[in-house]
């Protein structure tokens, strides 16, 4: 009986942490190759765990997401762990235009892509008024194109930390909370992130393996990860259609 008890308590522990990860806002696939351009994309999904609650516990459909990529232009670099001044050019070839959103109203009727001053795009935003049903997941689809890690850099794998919002109601910067969006976001001191929310310093991640040789001189190679800066996240974060801002809302 005993063995019994401590069975259902163990699995039942696992169900909960599965739960919890799941829950959050990440990609369906996490962990993917590193990619010669002749190959070309990776597909993809961003899946969405849930909505809002508020703090009488009413449950909030998600009426939209938005999705930010790093630029690469003044991300941030971890190398095994310790700050890097190194920048991403040092260890991937080809980064620019890093994801392309696929037309998909499953979820959202409206969407689009999001672009840098240069005319990358570097992430997209959906979004609809009756939106993602509080109760359910919702999946939406978009590929991100063939990376490639330098030849002659040590980077075994390339972690980008990837931020996302669903929104649960359209309101200022001033008033974000969880009752009325999730922000999974790095915590660099942008106007996007919810301290003491489970999303704090929680984004998504992309981790691309190298499957291509290294210098020999690398020995096991090193571990980089990326994150968006403050300043792209201010800049590219906000929704805006047709030269109007909708979101946060003035």
């Amino acid at each position: 009986m005993l063995k019994k008890v401590a069975l259902y308590s163990l699995t039942g522990a696992i169900l909960a942490a599965s739960q919890s990860v799941f829950a959050h806002t990440r990609l369906q696939t996490p962990v993917i190759d590193e990619n010669s351009a002749a190959h070309g994309s990776n597909y993809n999904n961003e899946v969405i765990g849930h909505g809002c609650t508020t703090a009488s516990g009413d449950r909030i459909n998600v009426v939209g997401t938005v999705v930010v990529f790093p630029d690469g232009v003044d991300s941030t670099l971890t190398v095994d762990g310790e700050a890097s001044e190194q920048t991403l050019i040092d260890f991937v070839s080809n980064w620019g235009s890093p994801v392309q959103l696929i037309q998909n109203k499953d979820v959202f009727e409206i969407q689009d892509e999001i672009t840098d001053p240069l005319g990358n795009v570097v992430g997209y935003w959906a979004g609809s008024a009756e939106g993602l049903k509080h109760n359910l997941t919702g999946v939406i689809p978009f590929r991100t194109s063939g990376v490639i890690i330098e030849p002659t850099s040590c980077a075994k794998s390339v972690t980008f930390r990837i931020a996302i919002a669903d929104i649960c109601r359209v309101t200022a910067a001033s008033d974000f909370s969880t009752e009325n969006l999730n922000l999974w976001t790095p915590a660099v001191g942008s106007s996007f992130e919810i301290e003491d929310s489970s999303g704090y310093d929680s984004p998504a991640t992309l981790t691309v393996n190298r499957t291509s040789d290294m210098p020999e001189a690398c020995g096991d190679g090193v571990d980089v990860v990326v994150t968006p800066s403050a300043a792209q996240l201010d800049r590219d974060f906000p929704v805006v259609i047709d030269g109007v801002q909708v979101w946060p809302a003035p």
